[in-house]
């Protein structure tokens, strides 16, 4: 069991936006939006990860209201518990408490928390937009979420390739400043990987 694997991105299918504020300036909308991972791929993912029978979760009332959820992991013989609360949403109530608390404590073991590192984005406000938000006039518009950059998608196959490729040629010291390198790999830029590994290509060849 690769605990590590808890925290890997998510498809973008398994990402929601909620709009964090929203006005209206010299008549034009706008919304700042955040994004969460979905329950559904959280439950997923500890399938996956850990198995069906080596997780669970608890939901006990919070200290000041709300609610707290546990997310418990067996590792060797032992339960490890992850704990951690919300309020009770305006929208959907104790449901949303629910929700809003499994998701935290997930984050507490790793999934989604490299969410964190977003800043909020401006949402592209549409008529055709596929979701909604209320102004505190009361009025109604339609938005779709920002993309999501690089580095907060899973791997595809093409940088899982070149990612590897750039990383034996790091072993082997052929860049004058590898941090570079390193930080390419890690922000998954496919372009600045693709570069870089055209340059060492081109330097082992030299030699």
């Amino acid at each position: 069991m690769n605990l590590k694997l808890l925290s890997e991105p998510f498809p973008e299918q398994d990402i929601e936006w909620r709009v964090q504020d929203c006005g209206e300036k010299n008549g034009k909308i706008w919304a700042r939006v955040l994004a969460y991972v979905t329950n559904r791929a959280i439950m997923e993912r500890l399938d996956d990860v850990v198995g069906i029978e080596s997780w669970k979760n608890e939901y006990l009332p919070g200290p000041s209201g709300g609610v707290v959820c546990g997310i418990s992991i067996k590792i060797g013989d032992e339960w490890v518990t992850k704990w951690d609360g919300a309020e009770n949403s305006n929208i959907e109530g104790v449901k949303g408490g629910l929700s809003n608390s499994m998701k935290r404590a997930a984050v507490q073991w790793g999934i989604g928390r490299y969410l964190y590192k977003l800043e909020a984005g401006f949402a592209e406000i549409s008529e055709a937009g596929r979701m909604s938000g209320k102004l505190k006039s009361g009025n109604w518009f339609r938005w779709d979420p920002p993309f999501l950059p690089e580095w907060a998608l899973p791997e595809t196959p093409r940088m899982k390739e070149v990612r590897e490729a750039l990383e034996a040629m790091l072993k082997k010291k052929l860049f004058e400043h590898p941090e570079n390198v390193e930080k390419v790999i890690a922000d998954k830029n496919l372009a600045g990987m693709e570069k870089a590994l055209a340059v060492a290509k081109e330097k082992e060849a030299q030699k």
